[in-house]
């Protein structure tokens, strides 16, 4: 009896870890490259270089990861494609870095990728797949599921846009702030926050989305990265 309870146990063990290989091996194989390369390039005047650039794509058979695969192409591959581009010219880089990061949410993945160029400015593009529907995930469809709704996630967005931009142009004394436009792009920068921003559930299980901000330096702006919780 004891031999027998042994052997079922062992096979209870080994169905498990078989079941959580399987579990993983989809994980594992649903992201393949279309770039990855790494290197150091010195322009015609000397300035060097160190570029890293991968941008992914889901490996899925369906209409949806297509269009999704496309828009990552169009978006980042191309940008990398310009980039060596210029190499061959020996002409300046205008972005050195693409880099991506997968979250899962049980069936469900979602891609953040990144890219850095001159000027400090930072480009995102995040992307949502259901490999269990074959579909992509949106953002009213992440609202749903994390039990939110538009009106609440939008209050929240912007109380939190608000203080980032309090925070980024801290060092500007209030006499200043009067005398600018530094009201007048803090409330540009609250009317740009929409619906329509990409969305993703990050790897804490919260929503996080792309935000463009408004700041009195540089460009004019620039994205960030921000987490939106429940109201409690």
């Amino acid at each position: 009896m004891k031999r027998i309870l042994s052997f079922l146990m062992i096979l209870t063990l080994l169905l498990t870890i078989a079941l959580i290989c399987y579990a993983e091996q989809p994980q594992k194989n649903a992201v393949y490259e279309l770039f990855s390369a790494d290197g150091i390039y010195t322009d015609s005047v000397g300035n060097e270089y160190a570029y890293s650039f991968h941008v992914p794509q889901l490996y899925a058979d369906s209409a949806d990861a297509s269009e999704i695969n496309k828009e990552i192409e169009e978006s980042f591959g191309r940008r990398v494609e310009n980039q060596f581009s210029y190499m061959e010219g020996r002409h300046s880089i205008s972005c050195w870095n693409t880099e991506w990061h997968a979250y899962w949410s049980g069936s469900q993945l979602f891609l953040l990728i990144s890219a850095e160029e001159s000027g400090d400015l930072h480009h995102y593009g995040a992307y949502g797949y259901d490999f269990e529907t074959g579909s992509k995930v949106t953002n009213d469809m992440i609202l749903e599921q994390m039990g939110i709704s538009e009106e609440e996630y939008l209050q929240n967005l912007k109380e939190k846009i608000e203080k980032l931009y309090e925070r980024i142009h801290a060092s500007i004394p209030e006499d200043l702030r009067v005398k600018s436009d530094y009201y007048e792009l803090l409330e540009k920068t609250l009317e740009w926050q929409t619906m329509e921003q990409p969305m993703f559930i990050n790897q804490f299980g919260e929503i996080e989305t792309i935000s463009m901000v408004g700041e009195m330096a540089g460009a004019g702006r620039d994205y960030y990265l921000v987490s939106v919780e429940k109201s409690s």
